[in-house]
C-alpha cells in the first residue's frame, strides 16, 4: 500500500469514528494509536479534501444565508433575518419580537438609546422582557403627535422603552410639525429640546421603522398627513420616511416644505451612530427599506425572509430570483 493511500485510510477511519461513531478526539487517538492533535489534524484535512462534507439540515440555515447575503450586498454590519409568518396579519408581531430580542442582547450599561413610533415600534415595546441596564438613557428623537392617536405616540413608545429597561426617559416636548418653518427654528434651538436632539446624535442606537408611501402608511391610516401633503411629497421623490424625514429611492433627503417644519432629529445624523436598528418587513416597505439602505442609514437590518429576498431581487443581487422560499 502506497502512502498516499495509507493516508487516505486513516483519513476515511478517523473521519467515521467521529462522525458516525461519535468518538471523542482523545477516544480516536487512542484507537488509531496517534495523538489527540494529530487527530484533530486529520478531521480537518478530511473536511478540506472533501471526504467529509458537513450539511446543516434545518431551515434556520437559510435565514442565516438570507442575513449573509443582505450584510454582503448592502454592506451592512448586521442583519436579523425570521421567518415570514404564513398569517400575514402576524409580521409585525414577529419582528417586534425578533427586534426586543435583539434590543435585550444589544444593550449595554451607560447606552443611549433613540426611539421613533409607529406600530411595529409598539409591537417591539410591548415585548421587551423587563430588565435593568444601568445608566441606561432612552431619548425621543422626534416630537409628539396629537394625543388622541394613543399608544402609537412617541411619548408612549418611549416611555414604554425606558420603564422595561428602568431607564431615565428625555421626551422632545414639542409637536412633530409645526405650522411654519420659523417656528419649528425658533423651537429647536431652545435650550431643553436642543438638548434632547443632541443626546440623540450622541446615541449609541437608534431603534426605528420606515414608512411607505402607500395607503397602508400610519401617517396616513390616522389622517396625521393629508392627502395633498403626501402628493407634493411624492413628486418631489420620496419613497419613504423614517422618523418624519422622507427619502427618495437613493435615500436621498427630500427638501420639502413638511421637513422645514419637522421637530425630529435628521437622517444625516444616522451616520454617525454606531447601531442604527431598522425593523420593518412586508410588501409595502421594500422600496421605503431599499431607500434606507442605499442611503446607508441602516446598521442593522431586522426583517422577515420574503422581504429580504424582495429586497435583494429589487437591488439586482446575484441569484436573487433563484432563492426558494422559506
Amino acid at each position: 500500500m502506497q502512502r498516499d493511500d495509507r493516508t487516505t485510510e486513516l483519513l476515511v477511519r478517523c473521519a467515521w469514528l467521529y462522525y458516525e461513531e461519535g468518538l471523542t478526539q482523545q477516544e480516536i487517538a487512542h484507537r488509531l494509536g496517534v495523538s489527540r492533535l494529530r487527530v484533530n489534524r486529520l478531521l480537518k484535512q478530511a473536511r478540506e479534501t472533501g471526504i467529509v462534507h458537513i450539511t446543516i439540515q434545518h431551515p434556520g440555515v437559510r435565514l442565516a444565508e438570507l442575513e449573509g447575503r443582505l450584510i454582503h450586498h448592502f454592506r451592512i454590519p448586521r442583519a436579523v433575518v425570521i421567518p415570514t409568518p404564513v398569517d400575514g396579519a402576524q409580521l409585525k408581531r414577529v419582528l417586534g419580537k425578533a427586534a426586543a430580542t435583539y434590543l435585550e442582547r444589544a444593550l449595554r450599561p451607560g447606552d443611549c438609546l433613540g426611539v421613533t413610533w409607529g406600530t411595529t415600534l409598539l409591537e417591539v415595546a410591548q415585548q421587551l422582557t423587563p430588565r435593568v441596564v444601568s445608566d441606561l438613557r432612552v431619548v425621543q428623537i422626534t416630537g409628539g403627535l396629537t394625543p388622541d392617536l394613543g399608544e402609537i405616540n412617541p411619548f408612549d413608545i418611549a416611555r414604554r422603552v425606558a420603564d422595561a429597561f428602568g431607564a431615565r426617559c428625555f421626551y422632545l416636548y414639542a409637536p412633530m410639525f409645526l405650522s411654519r418653518a420659523e417656528v419649528c427654528d425658533a423651537l429647536m434651538a431652545e435650550r431643553f429640546i436642543a438638548h434632547v436632539l443632541e443626546q440623540a446624535r450622541n446615541a449609541t442606537h437608534i431603534l426605528t421603522s420606515v414608512g411607505e408611501m402607500e395607503p397602508t402608511a400610519t401617517f396616513r391610516q390616522v389622517g396625521y398627513l393629508d392627502e395633498e401633503t403626501f402628493s407634493e411629497l411624492i413628486a418631489l421623490g420620496a419613497v419613504g420616511s423614517m422618523f418624519a424625514r422622507f427619502f427618495d429611492a437613493l435615500g436621498r433627503p427630500v427638501r420639502s416644505e413638511l421637513d422645514r417644519r419637522t421637530v425630529a432629529l435628521r437622517l444625516e445624523d444616522l451616520h454617525a451612530i454606531e447601531d442604527v436598528i431598522v425593523v420593518a418587513g412586508g410588501p409595502a416597505k421594500v422600496r421605503a427599506l431599499l431607500g434606507a439602505l442605499r442611503g446607508g442609514y441602516v446598521k442593522t437590518l431586522i426583517t422577515d425572509a420574503a422581504t429580504a429576498r424582495a429586497l435583494l431581487a429589487a437591488d439586482g443581487a446575484p441569484d436573487a430570483a433563484r432563492e426558494g422560499s422559506t
